[in-house]
């Protein structure tokens, strides 16, 4: 008979499992002993079980199949929380297990044991702990299958130590393929609804789960059919929509007013995603325009009229449902917008890029340089297709705008909110790419959140450039006191908000961990200071002082 460390390595291989991502401690002996006997398999070592999850979240996200992520026990689960959060709110499908301590004295609460599945579920699909090493691999299956069901996202897996060294007599279930791409029963609906009001009078604002599933493509011939700008939902985290198309609009902004503001010229809005107009901070009034009626498609039965009255809701796969609709349009007579729309579009884009372009370039200037000047410069230096991880902060919105990008899996954002995410989650999507060079635009703080990041970049030799925008404090933090007219606004005083005294050495904090760095003061020196970091093939890291703006 099997042992349960031989069932678990069987049941990751036939789940087409390749890379195991985590830091080991006691519990989880049995698994590292086990993969000493093994090549096909590569534990990705990371230093902080927080690290480990960013790495698997942006693995995840790029392959589109289960990560499998393994935590040390209560106090590795607790390191890990604040990073599974943004995985659950990323949508990013893990399989997440921890090493409980060993049975036989677990009534003694022995040390590191604890209630691993009471404090993984609140950022879990489902916890569960296995019972007996016999249902571990009916177990092990349900997590993978779960795990990319819709919504997608984080399960966890508690295993007894002891259980891992123990027979099991019940044999591996072979596994089980699952088709999600379920059609909406409301297509004829939705198509009516869309092709109702006159060319102009109609938006469609794009989510996350329009790359999850695939539909990009949909959406664009869903777009072009009815000659509808198309927006970003708020803070998305991939590519919904080519950002180099003329429909393309960019993201809303997640304040409620703005919001309004920009859906409210419009009769109707298709919203095709999950969560319906996230914003923060809180503002006075709803997002959705009185008398805007609203349509939402969403794989996740909860959402539609979750938050926001709709006129029509639908539950189906975003990618299915949207190649339905297009061929409904187009039996309609739908399937090319009025005349001159795109031309019209594709003239105010250019009109739009030329200005932006005259705007960045006018800020290249002296140090400290302006932040989208450095953001404009460092995605400018990119080959085509270069993947880019942003977790700049405020700076991020120069990133974002910046970009062109057209696949999915090649612009990640963090929609969780909680910083450390973005250095660990550029390592995940070098490796879900087979190494490919990524760029990792990251703040500051957010940067000192996850620092283990480049120790782990420099073992695998992944070839991440990250560059570091430093304006030495938290400055979004200060922005949103200035919204509240508060008291530090008045004093000039921001208490715990400035990381200037001591100054982070980010360059020295980057060789201590086997990455090369280089400081970069003049915003024209940074293409030269990315192309040679790419060419080097390794990890590096640019530091960019950058002004508090």
């Amino acid at each position: 008979m099997a042992l349960g460390r031989d069932v678990l390595l069987d049941v990751l291989r036939t789940e087409g499992v390749t890379h195991l991502f985590g830091n080991p401690g006691s519990t989880e002996l049995p698994l590292i002993d086990a993969l000493a006997g093994v090549d096909d398999l590569h534990y990705v070592l990371a230093l902080q079980e927080a690290t480990a999850v960013g790495i698997a979240d942006g693995y995840a996200q790029v392959t589109g199949r289960p990560a499998f992520l393994n935590l040390h026990t209560s106090a590795g689960l607790g390191n890990a929380i604040g990073n599974l959060t943004n995985a659950r709110a990323n949508g990013a499908p893990l399989v997440v297990t921890a090493g409980q301590q060993d049975e036989r004295h677990l009534a003694a609460d022995p040390l590191l044991s604890g209630d691993l599945v009471a404090l993984a579920r609140p950022v879990s699909k489902w916890a569960h702990e296995v019972r007996t090493p016999d249902e571990l691999a009916t177990i092990l299956r349900r997590a993978f299958r779960d795990a990319m069901a819709p919504p997608t996202g984080p399960v966890f897996v508690s295993i007894r130590m002891d259980h891992l060294e123990r027979e099991v007599a019940t044999p591996v279930p072979p596994r089980s393929p699952v088709d999600h791409r379920t059609v909406a029963a409301e297509v004829g609906g939705l198509a009516s609804f869309l092709a109702g009001p006159d060319p102009g009078s109609l938006a469609i604002v794009a989510g996350d789960e329009v790359a999850r599933s695939g539909g990009v493509a949909d959406l664009v011939e869903v777009a072009e059919a009815l000659g509808a700008p198309v927006y970003g939902s708020p803070l998305h985290a991939s590519v919904v929509f080519p950002t180099t198309h003329p429909l393309w609009q960019g993201m809303l902004a997640p304040h409620a007013g703005a919001i309004r503001e920009t859906l409210g010229r419009f009769e109707r809005v298709f919203l095709v995603g999950g969560q319906a107009f996230m914003v923060y901070p809180w503002a006075e009034g709803a997002p959705l325009p009185e008398g805007v009626e609203l349509a939402h498609l969403s794989p996740d039965p909860a959402q539609p009229g979750r938050a926001h009255p709709v006129a029509l809701g639908a539950v189906g796969d975003p990618a299915a449902t949207l190649a339905a609709l297009h061929l409904e349009l187009h039996s309609r007579g739908r399937f090319t917008p009025g005349a001159g729309v795109l031309d019209d579009a594709r003239s105010r884009r250019r009109a739009d890029d030329a200005a932006r372009e005259e705007t960045a370039l006018g800020r290249y200037g002296p140090a400290p340089m302006h932040p989208m000047a450095a953001a404009h410069a460092l995605v400018r230096a990119l080959p085509a297709g270069t993947p880019v991880v942003d977790e700049a902060i405020t700076t991020g919105v120069y990133v974002r705008g910046f970009h062109r990008v057209e696949k999915p899996g090649r612009y990640l954002f963090c929609r969780g909110g909680g910083l450390g995410w973005g250095m660990p989650a550029a390592l995940g999507v070098s490796l879900a790419l087979d190494r490919a060079p990524v760029l990792c635009v990251v703040g500051d703080g957010s940067a000192m959140y996850s620092p283990q990041a480049l120790w782990t970049a420099a073992r695998e030799r992944l070839p991440v450039v990250f560059a570091v925008v430093d304006n030495g404090q938290y400055l979004i933090l200060k922005n949103n006191l200035r919204g509240m007219a508060a008291t530090s606004v008045e004093t000039g005083r921001f208490v715990a908000m400035d990381l200037d005294d001591p100054a982070l050495d980010f360059v020295a904090l980057a060789a201590a961990m086997g990455v090369p760095a280089t400081t970069v003061e003049h915003t024209a020196d940074i293409p030269t200071a990315v192309r040679f970091a790419l060419a080097s093939g390794r990890p590096h890291l640019l530091h960019v002082p950058i002004a508090a703006r």
